[in-house]
């Protein structure tokens, strides 16, 4: 009788030492592909927050040029009217008007572009676990939205100082075309339109010494509206003393008058200009600075 055959010996084992590799293996390519994956899905959104801090900053840059090009455009032509030999104060009131609504309209702009700019500076350090393999793009984004936002601070100076300034020469345009109207009612010898003339000329006279020491404005403006109330106090003795007939009154005032506009005459309007220019140079010079460093 036959024996019966040796059982076959059970299959070997995976040593475990081989088994341990092929787990390595396995978790090392799940590892791989997770960063991969977190590489791409944070360089993704890096460049989605980098391009959103892009568009902020071109609207900014674009605003700004356009201000730009509208503040040279009113300065050239308040700078026309300025030179004209008939200089018009009517004229030269509208254009003001323009500059203060437009310095009106600067401030709310940089006010906008600079809540922008924060919003898209925020969003660069937006889930900042995610973005640490293209942390060097956005902190460099970063720093040209703070240049950006830098020059708005020197703009948004600029921009209230210019409203303030307007605002005086607003009232003092005002003076001069109450003395164009009353120096012809004067040749007239319409004296009781005068007497109108000068109690609406001191209206605005009170109201520019007030504004007259706006930012920017040198010491010589105020000096210089100081002396046309003189002038507007001097005029309504004139015109007091030729409706009574006052001969002696007539003289004395013509006289106060007369010095009055001496002395007027002896501003030098072209240093004060200057004084206005150098006031403003650091803040102008400051924001192109700021701005060059946001765009470079």
């Amino acid at each position: 009788m036959e024996q019966p055959a040796d059982p076959a010996p059970p299959p070997q084992q995976p040593r475990r030492g081989l088994r341990a590799a092929i787990i390595a293996g396995v978790l090392v390519a799940v590892l791989v592909i997770a960063i991969v994956g977190y590489a791409a899905v944070g360089f993704a959104y890096a460049q989605s927050r980098i391009a959103n801090a892009d568009r902020s900053l071109n609207a900014v840059i674009s605003h700004q040029n356009q201000l730009n090009a509208t503040f040279h455009n009113i300065d050239s032509n308040f700078t026309s009217l300025s030179t004209n030999s008939s200089f018009n104060a009517t004229q030269a009131r509208t254009v003001i008007d323009q500059f203060v609504a437009t310095s009106q309209s600067a401030g709310r702009t940089v006010d906008q572009d600079d809540a922008s700019l924060a919003s898209a500076a925020g969003g660069l350090n937006d889930q900042r676990w995610l973005t640490v393999v293209s942390r060097g793009n956005l902190d460099r984004e970063a720093n040209r939205i703070k240049h950006a936002r830098n020059a708005l601070a020197d703009a948004r100076t600029v921009a209230g100082d210019y409203v303030l300034d307007g605002r005086y020469l607003q009232a003092f345009m005002d003076v001069l075309a109450d003395l164009d109207t009353l120096s012809n009612q004067s040749s007239s010898a319409d004296l009781s339109g005068a007497q109108a003339t000068l109690t609406t000329m001191k209206t605005h006279v009170d109201k520019a010494v007030q504004l007259s020491t706006a930012p920017g404005l040198p010491p010589e403006f105020h000096a210089l509206t100081v002396d046309f109330q003189t002038m507007t106090t001097d005029f309504g003795k004139l015109i007091a003393a030729a409706i009574a007939s006052d001969d002696v009154g007539v003289t004395a005032a013509e006289q106060s008058v007369q010095n009055d506009a001496a002395k007027i005459s002896g501003y030098n309007f072209d240093t004060m200009k200057s004084e206005i220019d150098a006031f403003y140079k650091p803040l102008v010079d400051g924001f192109n600075s700021e701005m060059a460093a946001a765009t470079s």
